[in-house]
């Protein structure tokens, strides 16, 4: 930490784009590459207040939640035949349930694509068209919801959306994807699981980051909605899951990941980020993003929240534009 906040050269998060952290971990070690990231999006003018706040809940008062308002998660790939694995959003649950917040599991397909998945949630937000809505997703839930954000008429369904927080989202594919893909065998292998439970791989191959591909479109955010990312910045003496583990090793080269995505590539997105030390793409261990995410829910529907969301020198939500740093 020390030697990251002393390091000269890229002192504004802007400059760490994804070729730049990528030769930081060449040189230095991805360890390094990650600490320093780190490092730039807590000082930085856009995340450090926002981060601030969160850490120092003791600076403001919750008040009473607001009555007209649910909480809808959107879970993560394998969420019900990997519930273990905080896919399903179990842990968000239990918080909103603590608080005495109304929660709901958006039904979509474990394994659907992203066209499916999007018309599931686009059904779910009609439903609750008359309440304020705070969208919650896990991993590839992100990516559900970014394509269904580019569907026609997208803004008539978020028009109740307040708040989307976005835990380690994919939202420009997964590097994970392409190598579970790039050879014979690991193909074989990621057919060989899908097909023994009866699901497909098309939802592994829109996950490929490309230029070219679902997910490759920019995203736009409708002016009414804040974006909140929370994302896992592990190093890897952290990762205590096997699968993680793995993952990381191969993604690693890349530069710095939580397993499951590009660091840069979730610094790159608009709104507001959380980084969560030590924490992987599954946010392990559980108590201290069990404790950010209710802090988090709390600072998103105290009344006297709303006001404060737009901080000084930031983008306005409605040109906001994401776009994949490592495409």
């Amino acid at each position: 930490m020390a030697r990251a906040a002393l390091y000269p050269q890229f002192q504004s998060l802007p400059e760490l784009t994804a070729e730049i952290l990528c030769e930081i971990s060449l040189e230095n070690g991805v360890d390094f590459a990650t600490t320093l990231l780190y490092d730039r999006v807590k000082r930085s003018q856009q995340h450090s207040s926002f981060i601030r706040q969160i850490e120092q809940p003791q600076s403001w008062t919750p008040k009473s939640f607001p009555t007209n308002m649910i909480v809808l998660v959107v879970p993560a790939a394998f969420y019900k035949e990997n519930p273990n694995s905080g896919a399903d959003g179990k842990l968000i649950i239990e918080e909103a349930n603590r608080l005495g917040l109304r929660i709901k599991l958006v039904p979509v397909s474990s394994t659907g694509t992203l066209e499916e998945n999007a018309a599931t949630l686009l059904e779910c937000l009609s439903a609750h068209g008359h309440e304020e809505i705070i969208l919650v997703s896990l991993c590839k839930g992100g990516a559900d919801v970014k394509f269904a954000l580019s569907l026609p008429k997208a803004q008539e369904h978020f028009r109740t959306v307040s708040n989307w927080i976005n835990i380690c989202g994919t939202l420009n594919g997964s590097p994970v994807a392409k190598w579970l893909l790039s050879s014979k065998p690991r193909f074989f292998l990621a057919w060989l699981y899908c097909k023994c439970r009866g699901h497909d791989l098309a939802f592994i191959r829109e996950l490929q980051p490309s230029v070219q591909g679902s997910l490759s479109t920019l995203l736009k955010l409708p002016d009414s909605m804040r974006l909140i990312n929370i994302v896992g910045f592990p190093l890897k003496r952290h990762l205590t899951n096997r699968f993680m583990r793995l993952c990381y090793q191969r993604v690693a080269s890349y530069g710095p990941t939580d397993g499951g995505l590009l660091l840069a590539d979730a610094c790159s997105l608009p709104g507001l980020l959380y980084p969560l030390w030590g924490a992987d793409h599954y946010l392990r261990p559980e108590s201290r993003a069990r404790q950010i995410i209710s802090t988090i829910l709390k600072y998103l529907t105290t009344a006297d929240r709303k006001e404060t969301l737009c901080l000084p020198g930031e983008i306005p939500a409605i040109d906001q534009i994401a776009q994949t740093s490592s495409a």
